[in-house]
């Protein structure tokens, strides 16, 4: 009954700190509210550990916490290993998923299985990826319309150079850069010149593709794959050729991954 209870206080704190969705977990590290992720990840992982009906959601919650603390705190010793989180991911993956955590579910799936940061260990969770992103529009459009109404979706990261949780650069690391020069973060994000930065060019990794309509196929390195992807802008890929190489950034959004700086 005290495991029983200790759970239950638990899951009070997380709801307390707008932590038990991983809304509210983007959303405080989006809007860099004041809660320590460390005690977050240690709370979700205590549920994961003693709880006796974990739901997929408190699972999800996991993953979300565990991105979070690596934007804010990487060195953190409560941070669970990424090719750990990986395994713990591709097993909810393979389970039943209720329809409301297939959006937040799918999402940070493509974030973290993104081909580059897969190890050999599991290749197979990148072939779905194909099937998460069109399940992620189906979601977005059926869940989120009312609520974003046309407007664009919200990025939040994007996919880095370096291996493991640094692939995943928070929307935050870019506004950093920007504040080092002259114009503003929105200002610089609407006329393109953010991309400018020669060190928004160091955070970030650049893909190549070939435009395919209105989408582009993003290459998948040492494989024959290709991974559809929607351009953030549709004018920077409007009369050009089928079949045309360009290269760009990734942004992961819940509408699926968005390309910028197209080239």
């Amino acid at each position: 009954m005290s495991v029983m209870l200790e759970v239950h206080k638990t899951r009070q704190f997380l709801e307390k700190k707008k932590a038990d969705s991983y809304s509210g977990i983007l959303g405080c590290l989006s809007d860099n509210i004041a809660v320590d992720m460390e005690t977050i990840v240690r709370k979700c992982a205590f549920i994961l550990k003693k709880g006796s009906e974990i739901s997929v959601k408190e699972r999800v919650n996991f993953f979300y916490a565990n991105v979070a603390l690596s934007c804010v705190k990487p060195q953190s010793q409560d941070l669970q290993p990424y090719n750990c989180l990986l395994d713990v991911l591709c097993q909810v993956l393979q389970g039943q998923i209720p329809s409301n955590d297939i959006l937040p579910l799918h999402f940070i799936a493509v974030a973290l299985l993104w081909p580059l940061n897969i190890p050999m260990a599991q290749p197979a969770a990148s072939e779905k990826l194909k099937s998460y992103i069109s399940q992620m529009r189906t979601s977005y459009h059926n869940e989120m319309k009312s609520v974003y109404n046309g407007k664009r979706p919200v990025v939040h990261f994007f996919l880095g150079e370096k291996p493991g949780y640094n692939r995943l650069i928070h929307r935050r690391e870019i506004e950093k850069c920007a504040r080092k020069g002259q114009d503003n973060f929105a200002s610089l994000w609407e006329n393109g010149k953010i991309w400018e930065q020669e060190n928004v060019k160091q955070l970030l990794c650049r893909v190549t593709g070939e435009v395919q309509r209105n989408v582009i196929l993003a290459d998948v390195r040492n494989t024959d794959m290709k991974i559809e992807v929607t351009p953030m802008f549709k004018s920077q890929i409007s009369g050009q050729k089928e079949g045309k190489q360009v290269s760009f950034y990734i942004g992961f959004s819940m509408k699926g991954p968005l390309a910028f700086d197209i080239q």
